[in-house]
């Protein structure tokens, strides 16, 4: 109860500091459309632990986790990086004087006959845990299904065809209290939708006509998605939902995540906290003017989704870009060889020297 007394309090301050900081200076377009035309996905990191060299059908399943269309692979220890699902991955041969973080998830593998794949948050994820995203054995399964799966493939195309924000429904696994909660979010976000009004073309200085060639409508719209916890083609989304905050896990409530823009997910909300007022919080913020669009001064993490997320919007946008963009994310620039998170409890993520 005390866990959750905080959670919701922190949700509150957080919301409540963002939508007062809109009222100083704000561009008009709505948090979730700057995001959605502006806010480039963020990379996951991957590592590959294993106690001997990889065979070659091993190295080619680690290689196709960092992005389409490469050619070849990358030997220990050197990042590569493809296209727009592009991420970075470093193989790791673990030995008695490699760093007791790797050598914990080492030991924790429940397939010993299999290197292990270690699936990191991107670096400027705004979680509150450095534990991995998500553990799992390196075999064709499993990198399938840490790659894609039924619900993130139903959220881009969501997304991409213009909902405000899906929120994401986990289930405790407890029936009643699953519907109860259902029930209170989906009631929650009608009202929301029947509340709220997104600003004119003019408040958001552009022409009619512009809202008109849009090829993703701007329009008021929100969706729920439910997701088991047994479901084992989910695991990859469970976990990185559950591991976003440091006490998630602990909790065997029904949980809901607003998802907006290109997968980035706002904070939980847990149990009883999937109430009207956390909802509309949420609601505010998401269609309320992007006041701070600095993608790393906003709340939250992305989620690994495959989409090119440019095509689908087309030419015509109503956000400006921000003056000389550039950074984390963007997809530009060499690629770079990833720190390894040390595992520290709480504060932040840490780092770990390369070996």
């Amino acid at each position: 109860m005390f866990l959750r007394e905080i959670r919701l309090f922190r949700f509150l301050l957080c919301v409540s500091l963002l939508a007062v900081s809109a009222l100083a200076a704000a561009c008009q377009v709505p948090v979730f459309r700057y995001a959605l035309e502006r806010w480039s996905a963020d990379q996951y990191r991957y590592v590959v632990l294993c106690d001997a060299e990889l065979t070659e059908q091993q190295r080619m399943l680690a290689d196709s986790l960092a992005g389409p269309g490469r050619a070849g692979g990358a030997g220990p220890g050197e990042p590569t990086a493809g296209g727009p699902a592009a991420a970075v991955l470093r193989v790791h041969r673990v030995t008695q004087q490699s760093d007791a973080f790797l050598q914990d998830l080492w030991r924790q593998r429940k397939v010993r006959a299999e290197p292990l794949l270690v699936c990191l948050f991107p670096r400027t994820a705004a979680v509150e845990t450095a534990a991995p995203a998500f553990t799992c054995g390196l075999n064709e399964a499993a990198v399938r299904s840490v790659q894609a799966s039924p619900v993130r493939t139903e959220l881009t195309k969501r997304l991409q065809s213009g909902d405000s924000a899906v929120w994401l429904f986990l289930e405790s696994g407890q029936a009643e209290r699953d519907q109860a909660a259902l029930e209170r979010l989906e009631t929650g976000l009608q009202l929301q939708q029947a509340r709220l009004k997104l600003p004119t073309a003019s408040e958001m200085e552009v022409t009619e006509q512009q809202l008109r060639e849009l090829k993703v409508p701007l329009k008021l719209s929100f969706s729920v998605l439910k997701v088991s916890r047994a479901d084992a083609a989910e695991a990859f989304l469970v976990s990185c939902l559950l591991r976003s905050e440091e006490d998630l896990e602990q909790l065997s409530e029904p949980m809901a995540f607003p998802v907006f823009g290109r997968g980035r997910v706002l904070y939980a909300l847990v149990g009883d906290g999937i109430a009207e007022g956390t909802i509309a919080a949420a609601c505010d913020f998401l269609t309320g003017p992007c006041s701070c669009q600095v993608k790393e001064q906003n709340p939250g993490f992305d989620l690994l989704l495959a989409g090119d997320w440019d095509h689908s919007l087309g030419g015509v946008l109503v956000s400006d870009p921000l003056p000389q963009e550039t950074g984390a994310g963007q997809g530009t620039g060499a690629p770079k060889l990833l720190t390894i998170p040390s595992g520290r409890r709480t504060g932040g993520k840490g780092s770990v020297p390369d070996r």
